[in-house]
Parts: structure tokens; C-alpha cells; sequence
């Protein structure tokens, strides 16, 4: 079964930007509120540490297993069934922080963009 639930969120707060749970998940998946909950406090509790790892997998109940990557001031998590391979769940990750930061340079244009203006005002 595909990933069961996905966040993509600020490490500095906590601060959900995005969160998704896959459309055919039924309550039989034993995916509840407990467990956005769960996805929360490990959010938060990364809180911008530099002791934080890149990458960590996280035991649940009922066989589910958190995994977040840190890529630069933005956590992604997600929420697999234990069977899930780990290598799959982390390249499911990298491929959300892909998206989201291409998605922003779409929005809001090159990161670069400040370099960009200054150069231009000079």
C-alpha cells in the first residue's frame, strides 16, 4: 500500500505547510487522529535542532512507521504501513521535496531572484 499520510512542514516550528492522506484509506488502515497527532509532535519536536538526523524511519503501533527527510529548513514526513520498504518510502520523500521546491521557484521565482534585483538596482 502507498504512502497513508504525507506533511511537508517548517523544522524551525513545526508549522505544517502542507498535508495529505492518501484518498483510499478506510479507518481498517489504522490511520486516526492519533496518528496526525503523532506526525505533529515529531514535527515540532524536530524544532530546528542541528542534532537532528537527514533522514529516520519511526516505529508506530498497529505496524505503521513515520519517516522524515530534512532538506534545508523543511521537513517532509510520511506514514507507511511496516511492509513498506524503506527505500521506497525515503524516494517517495525525496520526489515530494523535489515537487514542493520546484513548486516555489515556479510561485515565487529562482531563489536566486534577491541577487537577481540587487544587481539590477546597482
Amino acid at each position: 500500500m502507498p504512502p497513508l499520510l504525507t506533511f511537508v512542514a517548517r523544522i524551525s516550528d513545526g508549522l505544517p505547510l502542507v498535508a495529505n492522506t492518501a484518498p483510499d484509506v478506510s479507518s481498517s488502515s489504522g490511520v486516526t487522529q492519533v496518528h496526525k497527532d503523532q506526525a505533529k509532535d515529531i514535527l515540532r519536536g524536530l524544532g530546528g535542532t542541528a542534532t537532528s538526523a537527514a533522514k529516520m524511519s519511526i516505529d508506530t503501533s498497529n505496524h505503521l512507521i513515520f519517516h522524515y527527510l530534512v532538506r534545508d529548513t523543511l521537513c517532509y514526513l510520511t506514514l507507511t504501513e511496516q511492509s513498506y520498504p524503506k527505500r521506497l518510502a525515503f524516494l517517495y520523500l525525496e520526489e515530494i521535496a523535489d515537487a514542493f521546491l520546484e513548486s516555489l521557484a515556479n510561485d515565487y521565482g529562482d531563489p536566486g531572484w534577491r541577487d537577481a534585483i540587487a544587481t539590477t538596482a546597482r
